[in-house]
């Protein structure tokens, strides 16, 4: 038998096994529930969202692009002001893609699959920044001064690798007081790396721009934040203006972070376009002669309007209006959910194949991905067009420190991608993947379509969670975790689930508020998990910590299990009653007699298998069909229920489903009938069999 022939039978009976189960050939339109008013600018009960930001790092930038010899040479202007209390003399900068410079930075040495051994790795691949000269104009110096600082010039190697020059310090004769503005002037030229290497680079005419120039680190909590170039950490930097002035041969379909303010023809061929934004952290941009550019408009009551810019891949052209609506998705819900998204533009780029700039974020400008066939029911490009919008908040408008908390943005963006996909989208039809989750870091697996089966969000990230969970806390550094998997779990899959486990104790309208709160208290700022819990403390009237505490500061796993035992009952009626485990005498006790068939005394017993300490409830359902719901405070190793009467038919541990972080949800529920058991033993069956038609499919497409 034949892969193709295997599939169409295994095709064949999935569809006999979806359709015994009365599953639909297609999920039915989504209709979204209606949102919550938008908090508006002075919202009563919320901090007021700030105007502009301290705008204390901002640059002009000049940089021309020679895609022949994949070159960038570039001078900005940096103008600094020390908001701190301390007097500076030495100023670190970021060298990103000096990463790539050799096999022997802190990235090479740390992530094989980023920088290759000599024999494997191609010329194409390096890629560096080389700065030619640093001085200080002005300001620090007094009038019209100069002062050449490149003779400076040294290279910071906190990890102890001398061969990393990721992090660059110069030294000021005089140090810049409090309050006083520095302007520096750095002339460099850049190397730029093939797409494959890293998260900027080239590949055939695309090029993705980003973390591309001399970067100043972040004086924060007393000292300079700028740590090397890290393997899979990400970045933090201070808000600023930014002008940028990109210069390019004629031909080029140019995005980037910001407005597009001028674009100028060249007596040389080239064209120059000049960019300008105000109060973000970071600037990145893209150019291809192959983009097709779309256009939309989010413009809906109670949000200022966006203008939505789309640079496409031709092959994608069909998939424009998914991206656009995805994008919108997240404008209208984290928006709703946190605060409006204040800038009048957003570009979205769908990245070329063989890129490795797929899913990235930087202020007004992210990137998405998706293949070229994509159905619906496998909500790509949906899923990571929502979660890179949804950046734009956490992150771009609440720049926490990526390298040091990086569940401050990609946890809180995963949490509310989930919610924002389940409002807009449904779950109903949602792609999975089985044998391996699909987020940054995962195990690789294949795509499955199950036409009208729901899939719950987070399912594959509770499967990491179990197997993985242990290795680190979740509060560390990223740089400290045990390996890739374990910074890709804690950062994305985990804090989503403990965010998504504090709504459900919480409630989802206090929720909501503590999300308004800590995104417009800290709207231009740089927040902290202690901010956060502050936040939730202040909000909620009561001490989370410990919530915390058995979470986010732990490597403990919540698993709760339930287990019934229904026996005839052997005493006279009513002498049993269940709370707590504890048992109160009605009646004597006659011990020997038998039940009349109609009465049995049960258990239900509640264990934590796990070592983390939340309250559940406990929901017991009667063949009589009375209901009685319970609560435990979890702290023991188990508790136990006891009932006298109708036989117990059902029990489940945390109904609501509210316990998000439950490794093993498939132990939480207890139910005497055989029936609901065969049947989903035959949707998941369903499932399996769409997976191993889709792999069998795919052998015989590539073999």
């Amino acid at each position: 038998m034949g892969p193709r022939t295997a599939g169409l039978l295994l095709a064949g009976l999935a569809g006999v096994v979806l359709a015994s189960t009365g599953a639909p050939a297609a999920a039915p339109r989504h209709v979204a529930p209606p949102l919550p008013p938008v908090a508006g600018k002075d919202a009563p009960g919320l901090p007021p969202l700030p105007e502009v930001s301290p705008r204390n790092a901002s640059y002009t930038i000049e940089a021309r692009l020679d895609p022949e010899k994949r070159t960038i040479a570039g001078s900005l202007v940096l103008e600094w002001r020390n908001t701190s209390e301390q007097a500076l003399s030495t100023f670190p900068f970021h060298l990103y893609w000096n990463a790539f410079r050799n096999n022997l930075s802190t990235t090479a040495r740390g992530a094989g699959h980023r920088a290759p051994g000599d024999r494997e790795r191609e010329d194409r691949t390096f890629g560096w920044i080389q700065v030619k000269t640093v001085r200080l104009v002005g300001g620090a110096e007094g009038g019209g001064t100069i002062q050449d600082l490149t003779p400076t010039v040294r290279y910071l190697n906190e990890d102890g690798n001398a061969d990393d020059r990721t992090v660059m310090a110069v030294r000021t004769s005089r140090p810049v007081a409090p309050g006083e503005t520095a302007r520096f002037r750095i002339e460099w030229d850049s190397l730029v790396p093939h797409g494959s290497i890293g998260r900027a680079g080239w590949v055939h005419d695309y090029h993705f721009v980003a973390q591309w120039f001399p970067k100043i680190g972040v004086f924060w909590k007393g000292a300079w934040n700028c740590h090397p170039f890290y393997p899979w950490t990400e970045f933090f930097s201070d808000y600023g203006v930014y002008d940028v002035k990109l210069t390019l041969p004629k031909g080029f379909v140019v995005g980037a972070t910001g407005r597009l303010e001028s674009k100028a023809d060249n007596p040389d061929g080239t064209e120059t376009f000049r960019f300008v934004q105000e109060d973000v952290h970071d600037f990145a941009w893209t150019a291809s002669r192959r983009f097709l550019e779309r256009r939309s408009r989010f413009d809906e009551p109670g949000y200022p309007p966006v203008d939505v810019r789309l640079l496409l891949q031709p092959e994608h052209a069909h998939l424009a209006e998914r991206y656009l609506e995805a994008t919108r998705i997240a404008l209208r819900t984290y928006g709703t959910w946190s605060a409006p998204y204040p800038y009048p533009q957003v570009t979205v780029v769908d990245p070329a194949w063989g890129s490795s700039s797929g899913g990235m974020e930087y202020p007004t400008l992210f990137t998405g991905g998706a293949s070229v066939f994509a159905p619906p029911e496998l909500q790509s490009p949906e899923g990571v067009t929502i979660h890179e919008a949804g950046h734009q908040f956490w992150q771009g408008l609440v720049a926490s420190n990526e390298a040091e908390e990086a569940w401050l943005d990609e946890g809180f963006t995963t949490y509310m991608e989930a919610k924002a996909s389940d409002h807009s989208l449904g779950p109903a039809g949602w792609g999975r993947r089985y044998f391996g989750g699909a987020g940054r870091g995962g195990r690789a697996g294949w795509p499955v379509v199950a036409p009208g089966v729901a899939i719950p969000r987070g399912s594959e990230s509770l499967v990491d969670l179990r197997e993985g969970g242990e290795s680190d806390a979740m509060a560390k550094r990223a740089w400290t975790y045990r390996d890739e998997g374990s910074y890709s779990l804690n950062s994305y899959a985990k804090p989503a689930l403990v965010m998504q486990t504090l709504e459900g104790l919480l409630g989802e309208e206090t929720m909501v508020k503590v999300l308004r709160t800590y995104s417009r208290r800290f709207r231009f700022a740089h927040p902290t998990t202690e901010d956060l819990i502050a936040t939730v403390n202040e909000v909620s009237g009561q001490d989370w910590r410990w919530f915390f505490e058995e979470t986010f500061f732990s490597a403990d796993l919540c698993d709760y299990a339930v287990e019934v035992r229904s026996d005839p009952a052997r005493t006279p009626a009513g002498w049993l009653e269940g709370e707590g485990g504890r048992l109160e005498l009605k009646a004597p006790e006659r011990k020997g007699r038998r039940g009349d068939g109609n009465r049995f005394e049960s258990r239900v017993t509640v264990v934590r298998h796990g070592e983390v300490l939340l309250p559940v409830e406990v929901r017991v359902d009667f063949a009589d069909g009375r209901t009685v719901t319970e609560r435990w405070d979890g702290r023991d190793r188990w508790t136990r229920f006891r009932y006298e009467g109708a036989k117990v038919v059902h029990a489940i541990v945390d109904p609501r489903r509210r316990i998000a972080i439950d490794v093993d949800p498939s132990n939480n529920e207890w139910t005497s009938d055989e029936r609901p058991a065969r049947r989903a033993a035959t949707k998941w069956a369903g499932r399996y069999l769409f997976w191993l038609q889709n792999l069998l499919e795919l052998h015989t497409v590539v073999g």
